[in-house]
């Protein structure tokens, strides 16, 4: 069986630093490769013209954080198609919201768009993704889920605390839970748009998952200080390093 593997490319929000991007994970699959967002500086961990070679971008919502570095993507196919270098095109999936438009209507650009859906289940290769807006962001904000065969991953991309169970049933039995945790609880946190690493291990012992990463960090704050709150809940978690590979399996 081929392996399904996930590259985190960016683990901080809101804005990148020396060591750290902004949100991106990169799945590779056979000849397949899916870009889960694309925030600032990740495109530096691309491999051009190679990557862009059945490239699918994921822009999970309209945050700044998580979409900045697709122009990069779109002048670099535009550039490599123009050299013969790039056949296809980037397809890129993303919510159809009035600002969307600020992203698709560029001339030097090589991509093709589509709507992402709630809960409707798309196909790329032989993977079944599946997006869901626990209606818990600020804006529309879809969780993805990618299954290969009976394993299957989950990214939440950016949620809240205000629909736990939700979330919880979207996450329920999943092998790869990669979960934003952008809160510690020890800075009593008035936000209701994002989750504490303490909620985060929460959602991954009720739903029952196999190993929990946690990732979209304060800048200033300590990695570790994330991995020790959630792991007084859930034991199996990580927090995801830029450049670490990781494997979907049981």
């Amino acid at each position: 069986m081929e392996e399904v593997i996930i590259i985190p490319l960016g683990t901080v929000s809101p804005y990148p630093t020396l060591t750290n991007n902004c949100p991106g994970f990169l799945v590779k699959y056979k000849d397949t490769k899916i870009l889960l967002d694309c925030g600032s500086g990740i495109t530096k961990y691309l491999n051009f013209p190679n990557d862009l070679n059945n490239l699918n971008v994921i822009i999970t919502h309209l945050h700044k954080d998580h979409y900045s570095d697709i122009s990069s993507i779109q002048y670099a196919a535009y550039v490599y198609h123009n050299l013969n270098l790039l056949p296809q095109k980037v397809k890129v999936l993303l919510p159809f919201l009035p600002n969307y438009l600020d992203i698709v209507n560029t001339k030097e650009s090589f991509c093709e768009y589509e709507e992402i859906i709630n809960d409707k289940t798309y196909e790329i290769d032989d993977l079944k993704i599946t997006f869901h807006d626990n209606s818990s962001h600020s804006i529309p904000s879809f969780m993805v889920k990618i299954a290969s065969g009976k394993e299957k991953m989950v990214y939440t991309s950016d949620i809240g605390s205000i629909n736990l169970k939700d979330a919880i049933e979207f996450c329920r039995n999943t092998d790869l839970l990669i979960c934003e945790s952008s809160l510690l609880k020890k800075d009593n946190p008035a936000c209701n748009y994002h989750l504490t690493a303490y909620e985060a291990a929460l959602i991954a012992r009720e739903a029952q998952v196999k190993k929990l990463v946690l990732t979209h960090f304060w800048p200033e704050e300590r990695k570790e200080n994330y991995e020790k709150e959630a792991k007084t809940v859930f034991e199996n978690t990580i927090v995801a390093e830029e450049g670490q590979k990781l494997l979907l399996r049981r």
